[in-house]
Parts: structure tokens; C-alpha cells; sequence
């Protein structure tokens, strides 16, 4: 690659919960590839759903791709339900009611968006994994 050439190579990553899992296999044997500690070989970091949580992972350890990859084994290896949402029948049974009710208000719900399962613990997980205010300077 000649030094005009700008590398436009690029990390799409799908949805997915065991998907986004296996991902993590991929980015460990490029990983290996790498010299230890090197950054992220990748400019442009994308990804959807679970998907999403490897790209922003990866992309708020841009300077040290080994170590963004070491996360993400860390946070799928030690995943369980509890940590992504809350089942419980008081749960399901306020999530249902307030579907239902939104059918008479023209799918308008009040408070929080809409959702079957309680994913708050969720929102923690990605606040104790992923440090968004880090990014604009790897950015830069």
C-alpha cells in the first residue's frame, strides 16, 4: 500500500447473541496474527445489536487491539441472562399490561421505550465495559 493510499478496510459485525460470541473467536485469531499491543488494523468499526457491543468494545480500545479483543472474551465469557435483562413474572406481567395498554393510545407508551423484557441490567453491563468518553480522542 503506498503511502496516498488511505486504508478503507473495514469490521461490519452482525447481530446476534451467539453470533457476535463467535465474532470474538475471529477477532482472537487476528489478534494472534498481530503484534502484541498494536492498534485496532481496522478504520472503520461497525456493528448492529449484539454486534454493536464488539464494535463499540473494539472501537474504545483502538490503540491496543489485543486488549479490546481480551475484553470482549471476558464479557462473553462471563455472560449470563441476569446480566442482559430481568425475567421474573412481575416483570413480563407490567411489560404486557403496559403493550396492552399502549394499543388504546395509538402504540404511545409513557416513560421508558417499550420493551417485553426489563433490559436495565444490560445498560449496566455496557456502562462497566465500554468507555464511550475515551473515544473522541481515539478518534482524533
Amino acid at each position: 500500500m503506498s503511502a496516498n493510499t488511505i486504508n478503507k478496510t473495514a469490521l461490519v459485525l452482525s447481530g446476534g447473541g451467539a453470533r457476535a460470541a463467535y465474532q470474538v473467536g475471529v477477532m482472537k485469531a487476528i489478534a494472534e496474527l498481530l503484534e502484541t499491543g498494536c492498534a485496532n488494523p481496522f478504520p472503520i468499526i461497525c456493528g448492529t445489536s449484539a454486534g454493536a457491543i464488539n464494535a463499540a468494545t473494539l472501537a474504545t480500545n483502538a490503540d491496543c487491539f489485543t486488549r479490546g479483543v481480551a475484553q470482549l472474551e471476558h464479557i462473553w465469557g462471563t455472560l449470563q441472562s441476569e446480566k442482559v435483562h430481568r425475567v421474573g413474572y412481575s416483570q413480563l406481567i407490567g411489560s404486557t399490561l403496559k403493550l396492552l395498554a399502549s394499543f388504546f393510545r395509538s402504540g404511545i407508551t409513557y416513560g421508558r421505550p417499550m420493551s417485553l423484557l426489563d433490559n436495565t441490567p444490560l445498560y449496566h453491563l455496557l456502562l462497566e465495559n465500554i468507555n464511550l468518553q475515551y473515544l473522541p480522542k481515539l478518534i482524533e
